[in-house]
């Protein structure tokens, strides 16, 4: 499983600009959830909370 920090920015927004298009999410509020689904499906990790936060917060 590979670990993504602060640092990959850009794994990040592809990683977001991929989830957004490949799931249908039926709720603003599921978006997180639904994304941390999808990095599992992918064998990705975010293990900084405060970084997920910010990210679904600038959305």
């Amino acid at each position: 499983m590979q670990v993504v920090n602060r640092q990959d920015v850009k794994t990040i927004k592809i990683l977001i600009n991929e989830f957004l298009v490949v799931n249908e999410v039926n709720s603003k509020e599921s978006i997180p959830i639904e994304f941390l689904k999808y990095l599992r499906k992918v064998n990705m990790k975010i293990e900084d909370g405060v970084l997920l936060n910010e990210l679904w917060d600038c959305k």
